[in-house]
């Protein structure tokens, strides 16, 4: 086969395998999270410097990014030798939100909620690592304040969610 041959068989294959692509490509459906509830934890999305809630002090850096066509929101965290990160998207399947955590320690937490008083309530379930017979609720709670601010607290319960333990309580600030 002539040099020429080939090169013509190789470019046609090419331009058949773009075209190929391109229509994939235009045949992906819309994003099916366009209905208000998959807008309802917009007031996270930003870049943040964190701080403690009580005393003040400079608790790390986050960054909330909307992504796939504004159906997830992405978090990025970092504090004193400390990453960490979520996904988050709102199901049409269960009517709720999820978020799922990992972090360089091995943590994996899947949050289950929703919008719950004017404020983002999601829950984890898992072993207690203290008692694996028993399971450890994680809660989360996101807060906007008319200030532009975020509060973010967090508790843990082993008891089934009678009684509640601090875990941390945030204050998200905008940096502009």
């Amino acid at each position: 086969m002539a040099a020429g041959n080939g090169s013509h068989l190789f470019h046609s294959t090419a331009a058949a395998l773009a075209a190929l692509a391109l229509g994939c490509a235009s045949a992906q459906p819309a994003p099916r999270c366009d209905g208000p509830e998959a807008r309802q934890f917009d007031f996270w999305v930003g870049e943040w410097q964190v701080f403690d809630f009580a005393s003040g002090k400079p608790a790390g850096m986050s960054r909330i990014e909307k992504l796939y066509g504004g159906c997830v929101l992405r978090e990025n965290w970092t504090s004193d030798g400390f990453q960490g990160g979520s996904l988050n998207t709102w199901w049409n399947g269960d009517k709720q939100w999820h978020q799922v955590w990992m972090d360089q320690a091995g943590a994996l937490r899947h949050f289950v909620g929703g919008l719950a008083d004017g404020r983002m309530v999601l829950v984890a379930r898992q072993p207690d690592p203290k008692d694996a017979t028993r399971t450890l609720l994680v809660r989360l709670s996101f807060t906007p304040i008319a200030d532009g601010t975020v509060r973010q607290y967090s508790d843990t319960s082993s008891d089934g969610g009678t009684s509640w333990r601090a875990r941390y309580d945030f204050l998200y600030r905008r940096i502009q």
